[in-house]
Formats: C-alpha cells, sequence, structure tokens
C-alpha cells in the first residue's frame, strides 16, 4: 500500500469525525438554538484551533483541522461572501443562432455594432 498506511487511514478519519462534530455543533437546532450561525461557526473555529490540546497526537490535530475547516466554512458561508463570489461573474457561455449579435467582444451604449471594443468609425 505504499504511503497509504495507518497513519494516514487516522489523520483522514480526523478530519471527517472534525468535520462531522462541526457540522453537528453548527446544524443543530437543540445546541445552542438561540445563538447567531456566525458566532456558532467562529466558535467551533476556535474549539477546532484548541482542540489539539485536549487530545494530543495526529489524531487530535486531524479532528482539530476537521473542525477549522468545517467551521470556517460555516463563517464564509454565514456571512455571505461565498454567495458574493458566486454572483460577481456573469460570463456569457455561448451565442446561439438568432441571437443578437450587436456587440461582439466590446461596448456599445446604443446598440451599434462593436468589435472588439472598436465603437468609432474609421475610413482610411
Amino acid at each position: 500500500m505504499g504511503a497509504m498506511d495507518k497513519s494516514f487511514f487516522m489523520n483522514a478519519l480526523g478530519l471527517v469525525a472534525g468535520a462531522a462534530a462541526a457540522r453537528v455543533l453548527t446544524s443543530s437546532g437543540k445546541i445552542l438554538p438561540n445563538i447567531d450561525a456566525k458566532i456558532k461557526s467562529a466558535a467551533v473555529v476556535a474549539i477546532g484551533a484548541y482542540f489539539p490540546k485536549l487530545i494530543e497526537g495526529s489524531l487530535g490535530v486531524a479532528i482539530g483541522n476537521g473542525m477549522i475547516a468545517s467551521g470556517g466554512l460555516g463563517l464564509l458561508q454565514s456571512t455571505g461572501v461565498l454567495g458574493q463570489i458566486d454572483n460577481a461573474m456573469q460570463i456569457p457561455v455561448s451565442v446561439m443562432a438568432g441571437d443578437d449579435l450587436s456587440v461582439i467582444s466590446g461596448y456599445s451604449e446604443d446598440n451599434l455594432s462593436v468589435i472588439a471594443g472598436m465603437d468609432e468609425e474609421y475610413s482610411f
């Protein structure tokens, strides 16, 4: 099995366990029901950072890393950072037959034909 020895699987198990624990802490309505999701996620990150001191060794570090990753993701989602990134860019995927092609790789306020950003006519 080469590089995939017992420590690899224990670290992977620790990451999954930490992420699962963080998910339970942040999404369960029974655990701290009246606290904002941002505060819960930040608390999970802090617990994950402290966790290696509770359980020493590589398993404790892996569980802490899983909690930090899951809590950080929850924090980015609850603050809206990930949603803003998703909606920031709108890139057309394709051009279909019959589409309005008055602007090709350029911009024109008066809907004149614009090719590669040249909106002025030049006579040679």
